[in-house]
C-alpha cells in the first residue's frame, strides 16, 4: 500500500513538467512582486507579517484551489474512475493528488523566505517551529481543496467556488498585518477564517515564540 501510494504521488509530480513557464513565474517572479509591493509600501515592523502573509496566500490559494480543481479535472477526465477500477481505493488516489499538489507549494515557501531576508531583512527565529507550522497548515489546506473537489460535482464549479475561497481566505482576514488591527466586533468574524491561525502561526514561528503551535 506504501509503495503504491509513493508511485501515485510521484505520478502526479510529473504533471508539474506541462506547466514550468507558469510554475517557475509563479514561484519565483509573483512571490517577488508581492514582497515588493507589500513590503516596499508597509512599515517596518509590518514585514514580518508581509511574509506570512505571502506564505499564507500561497498555501491558501495555491494549495487549496489547486488541489480542488486537480482533483475535478482528474474526474472529468475520466482518470480518477480508472485508478479506482484498476483496484487503487479512492481515498488514497485522492490524498495523492492532494499531498503532490501541497508539494509544489513547499518548494515555493523556501523561495519567500530567502526573498524576505534579503529584501525585508525577516530572519527566521526557529527553523523548528517554522517547519512543524507549513507542514501543518498544507496539510489542512490540501485536506480543505480536497473536501472541495470531492463535495461539488461539476468541474467548472470546482474552478470558481475553489478560487473564489483562496481569495477571500487571503485578503478577508488578517494575513498581512496583526489581528489587533481589526475593530473587535468585526475581529470575531476572522476567527471563522483558517487563514487567520495560518498567518498567526507563521508570524510566531518567524519569531520563534512557542505559541505557533
Amino acid at each position: 500500500m506504501i509503495k503504491e501510494f509513493f508511485y501515485l504521488i510521484v505520478m502526479q509530480i510529473k504533471t508539474v513538467k506541462a506547466y514550468i513557464p507558469a510554475f517557475l513565474f509563479f514561484s519565483l517572479i509573483f512571490p517577488l512582486g508581492l514582497l515588493l509591493v507589500f513590503g516596499y509600501t508597509a512599515v517596518k515592523e509590518l514585514s514580518p507579517y508581509i511574509v506570512s502573509g505571502t506564505v499564507t496566500f500561497y498555501i491558501s490559494v495555491g494549495v487549496i484551489s489547486s488541489v480542488a480543481q486537480s482533483l475535478a479535472i482528474e474526474k472529468e477526465r475520466g482518470r480518477f474512475s480508472l485508478m479506482i477500477a484498476t483496484g487503487v481505493p479512492s481515498e488514497l488516489y485522492a490524498i495523492s493528488i492532494a499531498l503532490s499538489n501541497g508539494l509544489a507549494t513547499l518548494i515555493t515557501i523556501p523561495v519567500i523566505l530567502v526573498l524576505g531576508y534579503y529584501l525585508l531583512h525577516v530572519e527566521i527565529a526557529s527553523i523548528p517551529l517554522l517547519v512543524v507550522t507549513v507542514l501543518a497548515s498544507i496539510f489542512m489546506a490540501s485536506m480543505l481543496g480536497l473536501t472541495l473537489g470531492l463535495g461539488i460535482k461539476n468541474m467548472y464549479a470546482v474552478s470558481q467556488y475553489s478560487t473564489i475561497i483562496g481569495f477571500v481566505l487571503s485578503f478577508f482576514a488578517p494575513v498581512y498585518f496583526p489581528l489587533n488591527f481589526i475593530p473587535t466586533p468585526y475581529r470575531y468574524l476572522t476567527f471563522l477564517e483558517p487563514t487567520t491561525y495560518v498567518s498567526q502561526a507563521l508570524y510566531y514561528s518567524l519569531n520563534g515564540e512557542a505559541v505557533a503551535l
